[in-house]
C-alpha cells in the first residue's frame, strides 16, 4: 500500500475544506469496506485520506412525519437492527441491509457509502430508488444541492458527484398510504455473496385496494447501474394487479434488463431471474400493504 496523508476532520466544513484543497488526490473514508481493500490491492492509491467517521452530525437516522432521513455515517448494521425501521413503512431498508455482505462488513459499511461506491450489485441502491430517496450534497463552495438517488448513478463505481462534493444525508419522502415496498435478492448463498439479481418494488394502491396508482421497480446487478423498469411500471399503473398482469409485467422487466456474463452468473440466467425476483418483490410489497391495512 502506498503511503498517504491521513486527516480526521471534526466538522463537515473542515472536511469540505480539506477535500477542496486536495481535489482528486483525496478519497473520503466512511466505512472503508471497499476503499481499504482497493488500496491494499493497488487498485486505487490516494495521496490523502479524509476520514469522516469523527463527524458526529453525520451519524443519525431520523424518522418523522415528513419521512425518513439518514446521515452519511449511519451504518448498515444499524439499519439492520433498528426496531424503529423494522416497524415502519421503510422496513425494506432494514431487510436489504441484512442481506449485505457479512456481519463484519455490515458493522463498518454505511448506507450512503453503499450508494456512493455505485456497485451494480449494491443491495441498498434498488430500495432507495424504489422509495424515491434524494441525496443532499454539499459542494466545495459550501452550497447545498439535492438530486434523486437514481440520477446519481452513471456507471460502475461512477456517480454524478463532482470533486469536492460530499453526500451529507439521504431524504426519503413520507410513504404514501396504501403503499408497500419490498426487496428480493437472489444470490448463490443466503449471506456473504453479492446479488446475482436484486429487485425492489414500491406499490401504491387506491383506497379501495382495487387499482395500482403508482409503482416503482428498481433492478440491481443486471445493468451497469441499478435501473428503473419503466415499461413494466407503465403496464401496472392504473390497473388492477391480477396475478396474470403481475406475471406479464415481470417478464417485461426482464426484457428491460441488460445483464452480462461474469464469474457469478450468466446473462441468460440473470434475465430469467429478473422476472422471478420482480414477481416476488411486487407480491411482497402487496403483502406489506395488507399488513399495514390491518
Amino acid at each position: 500500500m502506498k503511503d498517504f496523508e491521513y486527516f480526521r476532520p471534526k466538522t463537515v466544513n473542515e472536511a469540505l475544506y480539506l477535500y477542496e484543497q486536495a481535489g482528486s488526490a483525496a478519497k473520503l473514508l466512511a466505512g472503508g469496506t471497499e476503499l481499504v481493500n482497493e488500496m491494499r490491492m493497488g487498485k486505487t492509491q490516494p495521496e490523502q485520506i479524509i476520514d469522516l467517521k469523527f463527524i458526529p452530525s453525520l451519524d443519525y437516522m431520523d424518522l418523522g412525519e415528513e419521512g425518513l432521513k439518514i446521515g452519511a455515517l449511519y451504518r448498515v448494521r444499524d439499519a439492520e437492527c433498528s426496531e424503529t425501521l423494522k416497524q415502519s413503512p421503510y422496513n425494506v431498508l432494514s431487510y436489504a441491509a441484512s442481506t449485505l455482505g457479512s456481519p463484519q462488513v455490515r458493522n463498518k459499511a454505511t448506507i450512503v457509502g453503499n450508494l456512493c461506491r455505485c456497485s451494480p450489485s449494491a443491495d441498498l441502491i434498488p430500495p432507495l430508488i424504489a422509495l424515491g430517496a434524494i441525496a443532499r450534497i454539499l459542494t466545495s463552495q459550501g452550497v447545498q444541492r439535492t438530486t434523486p438517488v437514481e440520477d446519481m448513478l452513471l456507471g460502475p463505481g461512477k456517480t454524478s458527484l463532482q470533486p469536492g462534493e460530499i453526500v451529507t444525508d439521504l431524504e426519503i419522502p413520507k410513504m404514501p398510504v396504501h403503499a408497500g415496498c419490498a426487496y428480493c435478492k437472489l444470490s448463490p448463498r443466503k449471506s456473504l455473496d453479492l446479488a446475482v439479481v436484486g429487485v425492489a418494488a414500491m406499490v401504491r394502491l387506491n383506497s379501495q385496494y382495487s387499482e395500482c396508482l403508482e409503482v416503482r421497480i428498481a433492478l440491481g446487478a443486471v445493468a451497469p447501474t441499478a435501473i428503473r423498469a419503466r415499461r413494466a411500471e407503465l403496464m401496472l399503473t392504473g390497473r388492477r394487479l391480477t396475478p396474470k398482469l403481475i406475471e406479464e409485467a415481470a417478464q417485461k422487466a426482464a426484457e428491460e434488463a441488460k445483464p452480462i456474463d461474469d464469474v457469478r452468473s450468466t446473462a441468460w440466467y440473470r434475465g430469467k431471474m429478473v422476472a422471478v425476483a420482480t414477481k416476488r418483490a411486487i407480491g411482497l410489497a402487496l403483502e406489506q400493504i395488507q399488513t399495514w391495512r390491518q
